[in-house]
């Protein structure tokens, strides 16, 4: 379930904000899973937060509430002012590279998800990430909450 989920976020991720980089010229690796040696200039990775799991939530049926994701969004600054642009559009909820507002477009995942939300309060601000690589990448995250579909 939680793959399928993941899967289906990252699916969201490519057709909003992939499409309207390429769109610009820019390619974009989107990936459901934690990506360790970026090969973009622009990742979007998404994997489970920690806690990752949020009970308070819980309702009946759903003994463990909504799984806690962590999208997180990283640009390689070698254009310095181009990477801060397009880290300040992803967090602007008017803007076509909105990552919030591509979150939160399809609620049900392909059936796999009952809501999903973005928790409003856990915007990270921009932080330095070291890669491993010889390109340096700021980035955000953002703390998803998902509710999974039962059947």
């Amino acid at each position: 379930m939680l793959r399928n989920i993941l899967d289906g976020l990252a699916g969201v991720l490519r057709d909003e904000i992939g499409s309207e980089l390429a769109a610009d010229g820019i390619d974009a690796e989107i990936e459901p899973r934690l990506v360790m040696s970026p090969s973009e200039a622009v990742v979007l990775d998404i994997y489970p937060a920690a806690p990752s799991r949020d009970s308070e939530a819980a309702a009946f049926g759903d003994m463990s509430g909504f799984y806690v994701l962590t999208v997180r969004a990283r640009v390689t600054i070698s254009d310095d002012a181009t990477a801060q642009d397009i880290l300040v559009d992803m967090t602007d909820d008017n803007h076509a590279l909105s990552v919030a507002t591509a979150v939160e477009s399809d609620q049900t995942l392909g059936g796999y998800a009952t809501q999903v939300a973005v928790d409003a309060d856990s915007f990270s601000g921009l932080l330095e990430y070291s890669t491993g690589s010889a390109a340096p990448m700021v980035g955000c995250t953002w703390r998803v909450l998902v509710g999974a579909a039962v059947s």
